[in-house]
């Protein structure tokens, strides 16, 4: 029995992992038609320090283990829309990107951009502007957190009606 449970985490892990990669994010043909050209220009791709950002790493919670679960199991329902039809050409998804960068940024709100701060670390800032500099010190204050001045780091922000 030790060894089924073993066998079944080993491959639970193993597809978690598989199905966090921006290669498979890309798999869909909404996100290679919708999304990848304008993550690649992003800073998030290309930037002077040759670190690029996955998917997962502004997706996907890292530090523990039964929310990542718990997370991969509701995102699993965006291949409904896929499947469907919905955002799977260039107009339907500019039709609907809104309502989706909408629920992204209100999650970010909700934890706090805590993806966010995985990489980045108000106090280790250096080199930026004194309104920089104040501006990020007052994170938290007001309740205002780094999606509600950084929306369209990696993905085009929604067009104005």
């Amino acid at each position: 029995m030790l060894v089924v449970g073993a066998i079944g985490l080993g491959t639970t892990n193993f597809i978690v992992h598989a199905t966090s990669s921006t290669q498979f994010c890309f798999s869909c043909h909404s996100h290679e038609v919708n999304i990848r050209a304008e993550y690649e220009e992003s800073s998030h791709f290309n930037n002077p320090s040759g670190m690029r950002v996955a998917c997962s790493d502004c997706h996907l919670p890292k530090d523990n283990w039964f929310e990542l679960m718990a997370t991969k199991i509701i995102v699993s329902a965006d291949i409904v829309p896929e499947l469907m039809g919905k955002v799977d050409t260039p107009e339907k998804w500019e039709a609907h990107r809104a309502e989706m960068a909408e629920k992204v940024w209100a999650e970010y709100r909700a934890n706090d951009s805590r993806y966010c701060r995985t990489c980045h670390q108000v106090e280790a800032m250096e080199g930026q502007s004194a309104i920089a500099v104040k501006l990020h010190q007052s994170l938290g204050e007001n309740g205002k957190t780094c999606i509600d001045c950084h929306k369209g780091m990696a993905h085009a922000l929604p067009r104005s009606p």
